[in-house]
């Protein structure tokens, strides 16, 4: 995940695994299109899934972040999102259970968070 393409790719793929993505998928090559899934809904999914205990922590702080970078106005459509997602970034911070790339990407989050959200 170390480009655009990457990133659209595991976001894509996360929406087909949750049930986001509603066609039927033959084979991997959809995860490098465009695809149209609610941003909404994969941003709660993927925000009940910031947990310190998930063995697969950082690849869910991570997707949280590109999908926040890929679509910042997702934020916008549900403050109670914005709210949980606020106290788990918070809780996942302190917890010191994350990488050092998921507590800088946790404190982008951060960031935007107080920066666009009351």
């Amino acid at each position: 995940m170390s480009d655009d393409v990457g990133e659209l790719a595991n976001l894509n793929y996360w929406a087909y695994w949750l049930g986001l993505d509603h066609l039927p998928r033959g084979d991997d090559a959809f995860m490098g299109d465009r695809s149209v899934w609610d941003a909404g809904a994969l941003l709660r999914c993927l925000v009940d899934r910031l947990h310190p205990d998930l063995g697969c922590i950082d690849l869910n702080v991570h997707s949280v972040w590109s999908l926040l970078t890929a679509r910042p106005g997702v934020l916008a459509v549900d403050p109670d999102l914005c709210r949980d997602l606020r106290e788990r970034v918070v809780r996942l911070l302190e917890s010191g259970e994350v990488s050092r790339q998921s507590r800088r990407e946790l404190d982008a989050v951060h960031y935007g968070l107080r920066l666009n959200t009351p």
